[in-house]
């Protein structure tokens, strides 16, 4: 510290500068000053030369890009009267040449711009370049030195960086020269800053290549502090002081000394001397030594004596004769790749041509541009578990239903039901759950259109089966003139089987039109920046297919509470399904009450699976336990006696008995006995097997004598008939009257 300030007034001192607050300074850099790398000590030069020549105007911008440089300079150097413009980076020099072209002969505006390079100077083009093979060379062979399993790891820009990969090979070589048979690997990364490529490409040098050392020329410390957390020492190449932050996890570093370049060129632009062309590299001259070495503790002492004494020898060295220029490496490497080389030699490179090599030298590992592998984003394997689980047991519990359907199917409470279709609606069920298993499963484009499909037909299975057979219910007892109405379960089934072919057609009409397939989506939910998910994704006449689809089940729903309402006035328990549908309709409503807002509301892929999965799990066993527990508990108290008289004695259900009456009442051409005798409209209504589909299961009625002569008709009949698939049928003309059969 002591030096540097003993330099500075020495610079002061030589330059004749005198403090001057209306001298105005701009410094561009490509990073934030805080990046702990180059772009901090582009601004660590600033501040030295502000502080040392009483700046009161110095900015810093942060800028890339030809572009957005010039946009950003040229306002700026128009009307501010800047003095002075740092470009740091090559990023900014083809903007900053192109404004100082246009100025060069301006008699008012007489900005000088600082670029990087080694090209011509103008009067307002002052060029400035640092060696960089040097101290990758020094750095280099301290790696070697300090690997412990003989294998070394590097990151550069690259070409697609506007850069070239000569200064990784000074790198090698210092390594090589020290240990023969270290193994080198180098990444390029494609730019100067990017974090997440330089931590993945540091971490697979370290895991997968084995790499103890890994240095790097990119503007951050990144890939230090992968190597920290990977409990390896760090080496700090970037031109940062790394130890004053990091200590002694940071093994060695060197920093870039700018003021010491700043300083002087600034000064030559107060006085109004044209500075030209400057040069930075180690120098025997200590206020001109660009360089700072740092070591840590552990490293030894003739470690040390090395390097510094092999970086004086480079400082006291014409450039050209650098050991990376000239070694036995470059007489076959320039003839094969046609490079230039120094005249008369045979093994030296060209100083021109040294920035050419790009290409692995020796036995250096080039792994190629560096691109981060996405990493794929699976659902939930506990959920995935969790749902399965749970839909494979309801899947069971529901076989167990249609077995106890089986057993019990000639008890009243089961036979008034319709076996066969609450059948139906427990394969329904299954359908569903199937579906759900297959909905948190693996997603495939197969899977995508599987799931619709099996929750879908389940669906229509389920709630079409229980709008069908309580449509037959409704027909036979809503029936004033108490005809005698046959519905069988052969004449219902095409109905059940329209309910699934609309589905189907709506089903392909999705699956052909829709583009239902699987993707792989990133950007989604609260993925990370190199992360992707598999979901399902459908174009817009899929989704417009979907919404019908849905419309079409809130069609059925609606027909199911049309009939529910219409059969409530059933009164025989058995029959009547009004309240279970409701019941079920209100399970359905109120979960969509929850589900649609949520689903409306943005949601994760995750959060909107898990809702819709246990949303159709709570609706299809809602469903079906609200539908199926009451006939099974009827089962259990009642057994075959069932719940109404008229399963244990032939008494009339009170509503046909009501409306015979009163249909005899109104009918003057009632069929008449001989002795004056009325008999019901409705004869042989109730008992017999409901769902029996045999040619003949009609059972006589029980026709009992009033004591006033009126043929009492068995209630006991009355849904033989719309269940029974016999071939005859009776009609009030067919029965014959109590005085005919007199005669």
């Amino acid at each position: 510290m002591i030096k540097l300030i003993l330099s500075l007034i020495f610079l002061i001192i030589c330059c004749k500068i005198n403090p001057s607050e209306s001298f105005k300074m701009i410094t561009l850099t490509t990073g934030p000053a805080s990046d702990l790398g180059f772009n901090n000590m582009v601004n660590q030069g600033r501040i030295g030369v502000s502080k040392a020549m009483n700046i009161e105007d110095s900015r810093i911008y942060v800028v890339s890009g030809r572009n957005d440089t010039y946009a950003l300079l040229l306002p700026l150097v128009q009307n501010d009267d800047i003095d002075l413009v740092i470009c740091s980076s090559q990023d900014h020099g083809d903007a900053c040449k192109e404004i100082a072209a246009l100025y060069v002969d301006s008699p008012t505006i007489k900005t000088q711009f600082l670029v990087r390079g080694s090209g011509a100077t103008t009067k307002n083009l002052i060029q400035i370049t640092y060696n960089y093979a040097s101290i990758n060379y020094i750095s280099g062979m301290f790696a070697g030195l300090q690997t412990k399993n003989n294998k070394i790891g590097f990151l550069s820009p690259g070409v697609a960086a506007n850069n070239n990969d000569s200064f990784v090979y000074a790198f090698w070589l210092g390594a090589k020269q020290v240990k023969p048979d270290v193994k080198f690997y180098y990444y390029n990364i494609g730019s100067y800053l990017d974090q997440d490529k330089t931590m993945a490409a540091t971490q697979d040098l370290i895991s997968i290549y084995g790499c103890d050392v890994i240095a790097d020329t990119l503007d951050d410390f990144s890939a230090g502090n992968v190597a920290i957390q990977n409990n390896q020492y760090a080496l700090g190449t970037n031109g940062f002081p790394q130890r004053d932050v990091y200590g002694e996890n940071v093994i060695f570093s060197y920093s870039y000394n700018w003021t010491k370049y700043f300083l002087p060129i600034a000064g030559s632009v107060a006085n109004g001397t044209v500075p030209g062309k400057w040069y930075a590299d180690f120098n025997k001259e200590d206020n001109y030594n660009f360089y700072d070495l740092s070591f840590g503790f552990e490293v030894s002492q003739s470690i040390k004596d090395l390097l510094i004494n092999k970086s004086r020898e480079l400082a006291t060295t014409t450039r050209s004769k650098h050991p990376y220029y000239c070694n036995e490496f470059m007489e076959a490497y320039t003839a094969k790749y046609n490079l230039s080389r120094q005249a008369n030699t045979v093994d030296c490179v060209s100083t021109s041509a040294f920035f050419y090599i790009n290409q692995p030298v020796g036995d250096m590992i080039y792994l190629g541009n560096y691109n981060i592998r996405l990493a794929k984003i699976e659902f939930s394997s506990s959920v995935q578990k969790g749902f399965s689980i749970v839909s494979g047991c309801l899947i069971a519990f529901v076989l167990l239903m249609m077995l106890g359907i089986v057993i019990y199917k000639d008890t009243p409470s089961i036979r008034s039901a319709s076996p066969i279709f609450l059948n139906f609606s427990l394969i329904g069920g299954i359908i569903i759950y199937i579906g759900i298993i297959i909905w948190v499963g693996p997603v495939s484009t197969h899977q995508c259109n599987a799931r619709f499909w099996l929750v879908t037909l389940g669906f229509s299975t389920l709630i079409g089966s229980l709008v069908v057979k309580n449509f037959r219910i409704w027909l036979i007892f809503d029936n004033p003139e108490l005809k005698a109405i046959k519905i069988t379960n052969y004449q219902l089934f095409p109905y059940v089987g329209l309910c699934l072919v609309i589905n189907i057609v709506l089903m392909a009409i999705l699956t052909s039109v829709g583009d239902l397939k699987a993707i792989d989506a990133q950007g989604i939910d609260s993925l990370g920046k190199y992360e992707f998910m598999t979901v399902c994704k459908m174009n817009h006449a899929g989704a417009s297919t979907l919404y019908s689809i849905l419309a079409y089940f809130a069609a059925l729903l609606l027909v199911g509470v049309f009939v529910s309402w219409k059969i409530r006035i059933v009164d025989i328990e058995e029959f009547n399904e009004s309240k279970a549908i409701a019941n079920t309709l209100y399970a359905v409503s109120f979960c969509l009450f929850v589900i649609v807002p949520l689903m409306i509301s943005p949601q994760e892929k995750q959060s909107e699976t898990i809702i819709l999965c246990v949303a159709g799990l709570f609706i299809t066993t809602a469903a079906l336990l609200i539908v199926f527990i009451p006939k099974f508990w009827r089962v259990f108290i009642y057994g075959k006696e069932g719940t109404n008289e008229m399963f244990k004695q032939k008494k009339s259900s009170s509503v046909a008995t009501a409306r015979a009456e009163s249909a005899s009442k109104n009918s003057s051409g009632g069929v008449h006995s001989g002795s004056g005798a009325k008999t019901n409209r409705r004869g042989n209504i109730v008992s017999g097997d409901f769902t029996d589909d045999s040619e003949s299961s009609l059972s006589e009625p029980n026709n009992v004598k009033n004591v006033d002569g009126t043929v009492n008709v068995t209630a006991g009949a009355v849904l033989a008939e719309f269940t029974d698939d016999s071939i005859s049928e009776f009609d009030e003309n067919e029965l014959p009257s109590q005085s005919q059969s007199q005669e």
